[in-house]
């Protein structure tokens, strides 16, 4: 799965692939300026992001160099100029790979190190061949330093249909009573569905919560100063960025207010698979899973102070937390 990291490195794959497509262009069109602006704004932004990225400077600096000779034109096409184009090319794709491989090992909740966890694998035989095959479907990542679970891979065109967890009414109204312990009244700001049935059952119970998306929760506007004693995350574990969403969210709070989410309890869930020989790809997938040792890593990398947390569920358990902002 991926974060927003990941995502900004999959783009500069493209824009490698689409810079070597410019050049070669221009190879053949050597007057086509603004294919050359183009081709020159491309590879200084890829310098720039290499750059965030902390990527070997050799290739840095073969990146740069390729912007500026292409800028002020001072090469000649030939084969000896084709030769380093492709040689930074694939210095620069393998360069990439390396820096995705340590963006899967790196924990989106404190930016450890991760290790393979957990790997679900589907055996399928294929009758027409005489073959079978085991591809795995799920793979989780378990970071060394705060305990917390992630998930790397998911393929879901192997498993239809699967179903996704859903809160009882009874959970909904248990839950809340656990929020009214600290905050029985006060604005709610409740990120996640309208159509959420905890959304609904907060209605219910005298709230008027003000619905906002996960979306629009990491990307909070500038200037904005409005306060809620209650912030409730619905379904957070649906993100890798976890950890941006809890700050966020946090911004959201007046300095009494309370912070609500839960998180999977992939602990409970292996020792079920344990005994129970329970297929835990046939669920619904969650990007993040919550430990007790990772509760505490978590809010201190987000600025938060833990005041309770429970364990909830039997066959797949889940990591309900109540937090406030750190004084």
């Amino acid at each position: 799965m991926t974060t927003g990291r990941m995502n900004q490195l999959l783009v500069m794959v493209n824009l490698c692939g689409s810079v070597v497509e410019g050049i070669e262009h221009l190879m053949a069109y050597e007057e086509n300026e603004r294919l050359k602006e183009d081709t020159v704004t491309g590879l200084f932004t890829l310098e720039d992001n290499l750059r965030v990225f902390k990527a070997d400077k050799t290739v840095i600096h073969e990146t740069k160099w390729m912007a500026e000779v292409i800028k002020n034109w001072l090469f000649v096409y030939d084969q000896e100029f084709k030769n380093r184009l492709y040689r930074w090319y694939f210095s620069t794709l393998k360069e990439l790979r390396n820096l995705m491989t340590a963006e899967i090992e790196r924990c989106p909740v404190c930016s450890g190190k991760g290790v393979p966890h957990y790997g679900a694998v589907l055996y399928m035989e294929d009758e027409e061949t005489d073959q079978y095959v085991l591809e795995p479907v799920r793979v989780f990542m378990k970071c060394r330093e705060c305990g917390n679970y992630y998930l790397t891979k998911e393929e879901s065109r192997f498993v239809n249909g699967k179903k996704g967890s859903r809160r009882t009414k009874a959970r909904c109204e248990q839950l809340l009573a656990d929020i009214g312990v600290f905050a029985a009244e006060g604005t709610m700001l409740f990120i996640g569905e309208e159509k959420s049935p905890l959304y609904k059952e907060a209605r219910k119970a005298g709230y008027d919560p003000e619905a906002m998306s996960l979306e629009e929760a990491g990307d909070r506007l500038e200037g904005s100063e409005e306060a809620y004693r209650i912030v409730l995350i619905d379904r957070i574990p649906r993100t890798q960025d976890m950890k941006l969403i809890l700050a966020q969210a946090a911004e959201y709070l007046a300095d009494d207010g309370i912070l609500w989410f839960d998180g999977p309890d992939l602990d409970k869930s292996i020792k079920n698979l344990e005994k129970k020989g329970a297929s835990m790809w046939k669920g619904e997938v969650a990007e993040v899973c919550l430990t007790d040792r990772g509760i505490d890593a978590l809010a201190e990398k987000c600025g938060l102070s833990i005041r309770s947390y429970r364990h909830v569920g039997t066959a797949s358990g889940r990591i309900e937390v109540i937090a406030q902002k750190k004084e």
